[in-house]
């Protein structure tokens, strides 16, 4: 199990491995070590699988296949599931903001939700569908694009994992938790998935320790807000790698005072950085 663990790390994050020197992409080696190394620099993980692009909608497979092709092979992506049971991408609760049609996601059937339209985040109508999981998780594992699964209220835990197997993505995922409770049911659930969990500071950064789920099956999502710099430098003794959430407040002084700052934070100690403007940054 811990050699799993570790593999599954490796796989996601590229600890110990090389560089494409023509796209940057990480390229995990095949190789295990019994020490956990870092990547060589942060990992870029689009929220929302992109946002802000003309002509490319949110949580939609056309988006991260865009993505990909200009370096970006992270995606974080919100699931929930028709009424005939099959699982989609979408954020919103309702249809009209990111989809044409209106009404409930979650009470509209798999035929129904198939014949509206995806829009970008500037209200444009596009020819792409509201996509099933399967297929982006078909499509990442052909590409070897890796994604951070954020479930919608009342999906199957169980479900999820159970098409994360089937698709043989089970090294390429991060099953995100908001707190303790959730992360010790996704734990049970699968194992051998990476959880993500909230650790905005050494209180939360204690309980979920004390939940004695392995460490090196855990990143931690330190917020939406810089936390103390003694908490990355403690998850980085513990070898735990950290996400900042630039999304929201920090992508706004990014953009208004200069990219450079993404660079400066990454000093701090993080590894992956969950983000609204994804092409943004360069390490």
């Amino acid at each position: 199990m811990k050699k799993i663990a570790l593999l599954l790390l490796l796989l996601l994050i590229g600890v110990v491995s090389c560089k494409n020197s023509s796209t940057g992409r990480i390229i995990p080696q095949k190789e295990i070590t019994n020490e956990i190394y870092f990547a060589q620099k942060p990992i870029v993980s689009a929220h929302r699988a992109g946002k802000g692009i003309a002509g490319y909608p949110e949580n939609c497979l056309q988006t991260i296949e865009y993505l990909s092709k200009k370096g970006i092979h992270s995606f974080e992506i919100d699931i929930f599931e028709s009424t005939d049971g099959d699982l989609f991408l979408m954020h919103d609760d309702k249809l009209g903001r990111t989809a044409t049609g209106e009404g409930i996601v979650s009470q509209l059937s798999t035929q129904e939700l198939l014949k509206e339209r995806l829009k970008d985040d500037f209200g444009k109508v596009t020819s792409y569908q509201i996509p099933m999981l399967k297929e982006v998780l078909a499509w990442c594992k052909k590409h070897g694009a890796y994604l951070m699964l954020d479930f919608k209220k009342g999906i199957s835990y169980q479900k999820v994992a159970n098409l994360v197997r089937a698709e043989q993505m089970q090294g390429q995922v991060v099953l995100i938790s908001y707190n303790v409770a959730q992360a010790e049911e996704l734990y049970k659930v699968a194992p051998e998935m990476l959880l993500s969990v909230t650790v905005r500071n050494d209180d939360e950064l204690n309980r979920i320790l004390a939940t004695g789920i392995p460490k090196e099956k855990l990143l931690a999502f330190t917020g939406i807000h810089l936390p103390e710099d003694s908490l990355y430098k403690r998850l980085n003794e513990l070898r735990i790698p950290a996400i900042l959430g630039t999304l929201g407040n920090l992508d706004k002084r990014a953009a208004a005072k200069g990219d450079h700052l993404y660079n400066e934070w990454a000093k701090k100690g993080i590894q992956v950085f969950s983000t609204d403007r994804p092409l943004a940054l360069s390490f």
